[in-house]
């Protein structure tokens, strides 16, 4: 069973809660459960894990997992945010199929089931929309991620990768990078050393020293 401070969480991520009716909202919450993911945990269309995702704590990274085994990225998960993960692998005509996501973090997440949401999306029209409009958000995040990486040259979104972390010193590994920005390790270092000619960065042996923070592109 959830706990009270959980119950308040589902309040907040269903704006219409006190528009269920009491049963209904009973069963929600007695199907709803915590799930602890140890950091580096990668999945794929786990059928564990479908249903609304709200993540208590952590960050959870989206990629899209091609046929060379690339990891092509999408959108991060973080801290208070909702994902409504669905299993399309029956459908080879969607995207979707091939989604997964890995634990950034050590990470905490208040599942609450997809056949749950499937019962009442059926039963309550607001809760269709509410699940319709973020799967809408979802795909419209997908599609912008892969228009930049189409579209943005790469060192640009290695550098606006860069920016966007805030920090002035920064420890990932070239191969850690390259797995953010749907590219490889050599292709990431090959880039970092442009950045660090035209004094963007400093690469040291252990991490990247922030030089010149301008704006994001």
């Amino acid at each position: 069973m959830i706990s009270k401070e959980d119950i308040r969480h589902l309040e907040k991520i269903f704006p219409f809660w006190q528009d269920i009716k009491q049963n209904d909202r009973a069963k929600i919450i007695l199907s709803s459960r915590i799930l602890s993911l140890k950091k580096n945990s990668i999945f794929f269309n786990s059928y564990e894990l479908e249903g609304l995702l709200f993540l208590k704590s952590g960050k959870l990274r989206f990629f899209l997992s091609s046929l060379d085994s690339r990891e092509l990225p999408l959108y991060y998960l973080n801290k208070m945010e909702i994902e409504f993960f669905e299993n399309f692998s029956n459908n080879s005509e969607t995207i979707a199929s091939d989604i997964a996501f890995i634990a950034e973090e050590n990470s905490e997440i208040l599942l609450i089931p997809h056949s749950v949401l499937e019962l009442f999306r059926n039963k309550y029209s607001i809760m269709e929309k509410f699940l319709h409009n973020l799967t809408k958000e979802k795909f419209s995040k997908s599609i912008l991620s892969l228009q930049n990486i189409l579209l943005i040259p790469l060192k640009d979104r290695l550098l606006n990768f860069l920016y966007s972390l805030n920090k002035t010193e920064v420890f990932f590994t070239h191969e850690e990078i390259a797995k953010n920005l749907g590219s490889s390790r050599e292709v990431i270092s090959r880039n970092l050393k442009i950045l660090e000619k035209e004094n963007f960065l400093k690469i040291n042996r252990k991490k990247l020293i922030i030089l010149n923070r301008g704006e994001i592109l």
